[in-house]
């Protein structure tokens, strides 16, 4: 089981998947990406399928993958704060994991509108059919673990080895442990 995590959570167009991926190269830990997760499960059926039932399915996943990795892993994904926080104490619970850190990632709405609506993206994520819904998520959105939370500015480009040393720092861990 995972016992130690690093949680990339913001809204959509915050640049999640950007850092996620970065910092699992600084440090060396495996990543779990829900998004990735999803559109593969997309990418292997001929029809079309509703994108909050599989965004559903690949969560579950996303948990499961994560407790079957051996020490520290990533784990990118939007949790909605009054929404998500059930499900993500489930899967906490489920991935066995005891140890983490939040990273949330802050940028202006602005700037997240702007990604969002331009950015080329799978289909199954309808994000062009989904703009109030995510409206709402930028006004109520923050962090949601009871982990130590990470602030990060990812309005531009972040120093990742800073924020690696950050991160190893609240874990307890040394650039040794890195895998």
């Amino acid at each position: 089981m995972a016992s130690t995590a690093v949680f990339v959570n913001g809204i959509p167009g915050s640049g999640k998947t950007a850092l996620a991926t970065a910092l699992a190269a600084e440090l060396r830990f495996p990543l779990v990406a829900k998004d990735a997760i999803k559109e593969s499960l997309a990418d292997i059926v001929s029809v079309d399928l509703p994108t909050r039932g599989l965004g559903a399915l690949a969560s579950e996943a996303m948990w499961s993958i994560a407790g079957m990795i051996e020490g520290p892993v990533i784990i990118e994904s939007f949790w909605a704060s009054g929404r998500d926080e059930e499900f993500f104490r489930a899967g906490v619970s489920a991935a066995g994991i005891a140890r983490a850190v939040e990273v949330w990632c802050e940028v202006s709405v602005e700037t997240a509108r702007l990604r969002v609506t331009t950015r080329p993206r799978h289909e199954i994520h309808q994000d062009t059919a989904r703009v109030a819904e995510w409206e709402q998520f930028a006004a109520t959105a923050r962090p949601i673990s009871t982990f130590p939370v990470l602030n990060c500015n990812t309005e531009g480009p972040v120093d990742v080895p800073a924020l690696a040393g950050e991160i190893l720092g609240i874990l307890g861990l040394s650039s040794q442990q890195r895998r």
